[in-house]
C-alpha cells in the first residue's frame, strides 16, 4: 500500500504512548487522507498497571477486554479498512478475534518495535495479521513471516549542518536494562574533559528506590539527571543541538535500533552506540557512528570533537516517518 492511498481510509490505530511519538504516527496517517481511531495499547498508563503488564499479562488482559470494547463501542466504528496495531502488550487474542469478526474485510497489520522475548504471548498473536514486521532483526530471522523494517525519525530532527564542530555529549532515555552501569562507565571513561549532558527518565521513585538498593552506579550518576516527567521531543531535540555527539544505549535483550539511532542521524550528529548490530546496516559509516562495548567502553576523544561527515540523501527518504509507514503499509 503506498501511504497515498490512505486518502480517505479508516484507520483503527493501537500503539503504545510513548513520549508522542503515537501522535506523530496518526497525525502522518491523517495528513496523508487517513481518519483515525486511536487507543493506547494499555488499559491504563499507571506504573503498577504496565509493570503487571510486563510480569502477567494475562491477568490484565480480561480488563483491557472490557476497555476496548467499551472504547470501540463509543466510536461508533462499523468498518475500518486497516487494523494497525504497534507492540499490542494488553492486546489478547480473544480481543483480536473479536477485532476479526467485526472488521472482517480490514487488513490487519502489526509493527513490534520491541523484541519478542520482551513482550510475553506475541508470538500466539501473530496469526491473527496479515502483514507483520519488526525493528529486531534477530526475531525476523527466527520468525520467517516477520518482515524487517528498522524505526524512523520524526520531520522536525531533520536538520542539516554540515562541518559545524561542537564539542560534548548527550544522552536522554528512560531507566532501564543496564543503562545506569552503563552511563556510570561512561562517566569515568570521560572525566571531566567532555561535557556529558544526560538524564534518565525514572517512571517511578519507587522504582528508583528498588533499583538503588541493588546498583551501585547511581553513586556515579548526578541526582539532578534523574527525571520523573517526560521530557517532550522539542527539548530533547535543542538540547542536542548544542552537541556534537549523542550516545544511544539500547535494552540488552534488543537487538533492533531505537528510535534514538535514526533522530541522531538526521540530525546531522554523530552517534555512539552500544549497538553494533548497526554495523549491518547500509547507512553505517565509522566515522559517523562508533560502536562501544557496553561493559568496556572506549570512546576516541578525537570522535567527540571532530566534524560530522554529511550521511547519504537515501537515508533522509527511507528511514523518515513516510518511509517507515510506507513499508509497513504497503501491498505485498
Amino acid at each position: 500500500m503506498n501511504t497515498t492511498d490512505l486518502k480517505g481510509k479508516k484507520v483503527l490505530f493501537i500503539a503504545p504512548k510513548f513520549f508522542g511519538y503515537e501522535i506523530q504516527i496518526v497525525q502522518a496517517m491523517q495528513k496523508l487522507g487517513a481518519t483515525v481511531y486511536f487507543h493506547s495499547d494499555k488499559p491504563s498508563e499507571n506504573v503498577w498497571v504496565k509493570i503487571l503488564l510486563r510480569l502477567f499479562p494475562k491477568l490484565v488482559w480480561p480488563w483491557a477486554n472490557r476497555i476496548y470494547i467499551t472504547w470501540l463501542d463509543k466510536q461508533r466504528l462499523t468498518e475500518c479498512d486497516l487494523v494497525f496495531i504497534v507492540k499490542g502488550e494488553a492486546i489478547s487474542p480473544k480481543f483480536l478475534r473479536i477485532l476479526k469478526l467485526r472488521y472482517p474485510t480490514s487488513k490487519f497489520i502489526f509493527y513490534m518495535w520491541d523484541s519478542i522475548a520482551n513482550v510475553k504471548y506475541t508470538v500466539e498473536k501473530l496469526v491473527f495479521f496479515d502483514s507483520i514486521s519488526s525493528f529486531d532483526s534477530l526475531d525476523c530471522r527466527a520468525y520467517p513471516q516477520i518482515r524487517y523494517r528498522p524505526l524512523f525519525f520524526i520531520n522536525h530532527y531533520q536538520q542539516r549542518v554540515e562541518n559545524e564542530e561542537r564539542c560534548g555529549l548527550f544522552f536522554f532515555g528512560t531507566l532501564n536494562g543496564d543503562r545506569p552501569k552503563v552511563l556510570a562507565r561512561i562517566v569515568r571513561v570521560l572525566g571531566a574533559g567532555v561535557p556529558f549532558d544526560y538524564g534518565l527518565f525514572v517512571r517511578s521513585k519507587w522504582e528508583l528506590l528498588l533499583r538503588k538498593w541493588v546498583d551501585d552506579s547511581f553513586d556515579v550518576l548526578e541526582k539532578e539527571r534523574l527525571i520523573f516527567q517526560p521530557i517532550p521531543a522539542t527539548v530533547i531535540k535543542q538540547r542536542m543541538s548544542v552537541c556534537n555527539c549523542v550516545l544511544d544505549i539500547e535494552h540488552p535483550k534488543q537487538t533492533g535500533l531505537t528510535m534514538r539511532t535514526f533522530e541522531v542521524l538526521a540530525s546531522g550528529k554523530k552517534l555512539i552506540t552500544t549497538n553494533s548490530a548497526i554495523r549491518n546496516e547500509p547507512f553505517f559509516d565509522p566515522s559517523l557512528i562508533c560502536v562501544i562495548d557496553r561493559k568496556e567502553p572506549i570512546i576516541p576523544p578525537d570522535f567527540i570533537s571532530g566534524l560530522t561527515p554529511p550521511i547519504h540523501e537515501s537515508f533522509f527518504v527511507k528511514n523518515s516517518l513516510n518511509g517507515w509507514l510506507y513499508e509497513i503499509l504497503k501491498k505485498d
